[in-house]
């Protein structure tokens, strides 16, 4: 009985190697950019005469680190204008629970929170280049992983925030569906909906997926249940902010706190009008620089015949980040999820000589932390 224990252990550890060998130069080149990032971050905050540790847990990493230690203690209150006052219900629980698993056992609540952006980003790495793989080879996947890690708001991965581990569950979902594993996309869909509110881009993408395969006779009962699973998570967490603040609409009346709601656009237009005509901050010109690629890559992606769930998945979560009312220099880490944006630049440059992409990677790398370095050590505002 031991001898046939260990042997299936041995086979499955050797499947899992077997699975995750190829996808190990994605994953040695994003924690190796990680690390340059990280550098980046730490001269310049020197340069500020500021640790950089000061940043990594710092703005949104703090409501996340309250969650994982306190919970949602906090009591719903309106303020003498009749707003709400801010309150932890805003940020979705799977990542702070994660924290606070690695709490449990001893680590410090802000070392655990890095250490699960930190595996997360790999997973999200390793999904990516399994999606490229799938997609267009290889090459294009180990690009796709990469690109996606050098996005101008991929501070975030460096960060005590949710972003990493929302793409992880994105990447591995739509893995899944490209598989028609309908119970496993479902499932992992209802952590997304855990994760972040913009995972409702995800939520769409399965269900759109599912109804197709209905319609195709494909699959019997799965896509139902899939389809159906998807939206659970997310629906889930809305439904218990509604009961803790005693409005149907609990959640987004909480965002009102930031000066947060959708907004179609409005306010990601006016700034974009200024960065670009009036004499404002340096990193207001960059973000609009950035939207405005955004939105061409998108058109891009439009025209690279990409499968209908990533499709729909990268337009509506760039249509969830254009479409938001305040913090217009987090334009660029709401559009991170969005890695289907990558997708034509990594095509691009699968076709160019390895000693190209060896200069250019690099090369963006390192612009991409300055970005993010600057808006935090030198701008003083979130990322």
């Amino acid at each position: 009985m031991q001898s046939t224990t260990l042997d299936a252990d041995l086979e499955s550890r050797s499947a899992f190697q077997a699975r995750i060998r190829p996808a190990l130069p994605a994953v040695g080149l994003y924690l190796l950019f990680q690390l340059l990032a990280f550098g980046v971050l730490w001269l310049m905050s020197w340069k500020a005469d500021v640790s950089p540790g000061r940043f990594v847990g710092a703005f949104d990493s703090n409501w996340f680190i309250s969650v994982a230690t306190h919970g949602y203690d906090q009591v719903p209150t309106i303020l003498a204008n009749g707003m709400p006052g801010e309150n932890s219900l805003v940020f979705f629980p799977l990542y702070p629970a994660l924290i606070a698993v690695l709490t449990f056992v001893g680590i410090p609540a802000l070392p655990a929170a890095l250490a699960v952006s930190l595996l997360a980003g790999c997973a999200a790495a390793w999904g990516l280049f399994v999606l490229g793989r799938e997609f267009a080879g290889p090459r294009v996947g180990m690009l796709l992983a990469v690109l996606w890690s050098l996005g101008p708001g991929s501070t975030a991965l460096r960060m005590a925030y949710s972003e990493a581990l929302l793409v992880a569950l994105v990447a591995w979902t739509l893995v899944a569906v490209s598989r028609r594993k309908w119970l496993l996309a479902g499932a992992l869909a209802i952590f997304a909906g855990l994760t972040r509110a913009s995972a409702g881009a995800l939520v769409a993408a399965v269900g759109v997926a599912a109804i197709v395969a209905i319609f195709r006779r494909q699959d019997g009962w799965r896509p139902w249940v899939g389809g159906l699973l998807a939206p659970l998570g997310l629906l889930g967490y809305l439904t218990y902010v509604g009961f803790r603040t005693g409005r149907v609409d609990g959640w987004f009346w909480l965002q009102n706190a930031w000066q947060m709601h959708f907004d179609f656009g409005r306010f990601t237009w006016v700034q974009v009008r200024e960065g670009l005509t009036a004499n404002g901050s340096s990193w207001t010109s960059v973000t609009a620089i950035i939207v405005l690629a955004a939105v061409a890559l998108l058109v891009w992606t439009w025209c690279t015949k990409l499968p209908l769930p990533w499709q729909l998945y990268g337009t509506l979560t760039v249509l969830i980040a254009l479409g938001s009312s305040n913090y217009f220099q987090s334009r660029a880490r709401f559009l991170l999820p969005a890695f289907v944006l990558t997708v034509p630049l990594a095509l691009v440059l699968a076709r160019m000589p390895t000693r190209v992409i060896v200069v250019l990677l690099p090369a963006g790398a390192a612009i991409s932390a300055w970005y993010g370095s600057f808006l935090m050590a030198i701008a003083h505002v979130a990322p």
